[in-house]
């Protein structure tokens, strides 16, 4: 958490990235959600690959910090 707290103290900290649009324009389907239409978190389990993807383009643009799913 301190090394956190230094660095903002030293520059702005970039968040992670719209997570619920990157999630609808990745093609999940209904089946992916496991009769839990909506409900994202289902997909940490469903889809990995697709959470991970998306919290992986998040990095690659410069997000220091990614939220969890």
């Amino acid at each position: 958490m301190s090394d956190f707290l230094e660095a903002l103290r030293e520059r702005v900290i970039i968040f992670d990235g719209p997570m619920g649009t990157s999630i609808h324009a990745s093609g999940v389907t209904l089946d992916d959600y496991r009769e839990q239409e909506g409900n994202s978190e289902v997909l940490n389990f469903s889809r990995p690959d697709i959470i991970q993807g998306i919290h992986e383009s998040f990095l690659k643009v410069g997000c220091d910090v990614i939220e969890t799913n």
